[in-house]
C-alpha cells in the first residue's frame, strides 16, 4: 500500500542518515584500514562529517527499491500463509525478503563501499549514478553485482532474525520509545550474529584490483593473512550503528504512521495497514512492516 511505502522511505531515510558515518568507519575496519579509533581520526580530518558521509548517496537512492521489495515479499508472503502472526511466519516471510532485496542491495552496497574508501587520487566518481557508470565502464553490468552470493549469505537469515525477533519484542502495546529501543536490539541481534559474513561481503566488494576470484576465497585468504579476529574487527561500531539506525528507521516511521491517523476523519474508512499498526497516542499496534537498514 501507498502509506507503507511512503512510510518505509521516510523511516529508511532516517536509518540511513543517522548511521550513515558508523557505516563509513566500518568499512574502513573491516577492509583492514586501520583500528576503529584510527579510521574515526582519519574521516574526521578537517572537523567535518564530509568524508564519513560519502557514498551516502546510493543507499538514500535505492532506499524507495528496497523498500517495495521488502514490502511486498515480506507483507505477501504473510498473508499467503495459514498463520500470518505466528513467529514460524514472520521468519519465512523474513528470509523471503532478504533473498530478494539482495538483487537490490548488492550493486547499492558496491557502489557505497567503493565510494567510501576511494581516495581523493582515485577517479572514482562520489554520485550514485556517475559511481554505478564507472563500475559498468570498468568491469561491465556483471560487474555491479559483485559480491551477489555473500549479500544473500548474509541477509536471508539476517532478516529472519530481524523480523522474527522484533515481533516477538512487540506483541501487544508499546510506546514509540519501545518501538524505538526493539528496532535497534533487533537491528543489532542481526548485525552481531551474522557479523562475519558481512566481513567477507566488504573485503570482497571492496577489491577492484581482482584479488580475490570468489566470496569463499576471501574468506580464506582474510583467514590466512589476518587470523579469525579479523571477522570481530568494527563490531562495537557495527552494533551501535545498527541500534541507532534501525530504532531511528522504526521511530521515523511510527511518527509518519501517526501523522497520517490524525490527518483521518473518525467517519473516513482507514487503511487496513494503519489499523493493524497507527500509532494513536504513543502506542503502536501490532507490528509494522518496515524495511530492515542494513
Amino acid at each position: 500500500m501507498a502509506l507503507d511505502f511512503i512510510a518505509g522511505c521516510i523511516g529508511g531515510s532516517a536509518g540511513i542518515i543517522a548511521g550513515h558515518p558508523l557505516d563509513t568507519l566500518k568499512v574502513h575496519v573491516q577492509t583492514g584500514r586501520g583500528s576503529a579509533l584510527e579510521c574515526a581520526k582519519n574521516l574526521l580530518k578537517g572537523g567535518t562529517l564530509s568524508t564519513a558521509y560519502r557514498g551516502v548517496g546510493a543507499p538514500l537512492g535505492g532506499v524507495a527499491v528496497i523498500n517495495a521489495i521488502v514490502f511486498g515479499a515480506y507483507g505477501n508472503t504473510r498473508r499467503s500463509l495459514p498463520n500470518p502472526d505466528s513467529l514460524k511466519t514472520h521468519a519465512l516471510a523474513g528470509g523471503i525478503a532478504g533473498l530478494l532485496q539482495s538483487f537490490a542491495c548488492a550493486p547499492v552496497e558496491l557502489i557505497k563501499t567503493r565510494q567510501q574508501l576511494a581516495t581523493p587520487g582515485e577517479a572514482m566518481p562520489s554520485g550514485a549514478w556517475s559511481g554505478a557508470r564507472h563500475i559498468v565502464r570498468s568491469g561491465g553490468f556483471k560487474a555491479l553485482f559483485r559480491g551477489l552470493g555473500v549479500t544473500i549469505a548474509r541477509d536471508c537469515p539476517a532478516f529472519t532474525i530481524y523480523f522474527t525477533s522484533y515481533e516477538a519484542m512487540t506483541r501487544g502495546d508499546l510506546s514509540v520509545m519501545k518501538v524505538f529501543m526493539a528496532g535497534g536490539f533487533a537491528g543489532a541481534l542481526s548485525w552481531v550474529l551474522l557479523y562475519p559474513v558481512d566481513v567477507v561481503k566488504s573485503r570482497f566488494q571492496s577489491d577492484v584490483i581482482g584479488k580475490y576470484s570468489g566470496a569463499w576465497q576471501c574468506f580464506v585468504q582474510s583467514i590466512k593473512t589476518d587470523g579469525w579476529r579479523c571477522f570481530g574487527r568494527g563490531l562495537g561500531a557495527v552494533t551501535l550503528r545498527a541500534f541507532i539506525s534501525n530504532g531511528a528507521c522504526f521511530t521515523a516511521v511510527a511518527w509518519t504512521e501517526r501523522a497520517w491517523q490524525s490527518t483521518l476523519s473518525t467517519d473516513a474508512p482507514v487503511n487496513t495497514f494503519v489499523q493493524s499498526t497507527a500509532l494513536t497516542e504513543g502506542v503502536c499496534h501490532d507490528n509494522p512492516e518496515y524495511i530492515y537498514d542494513m
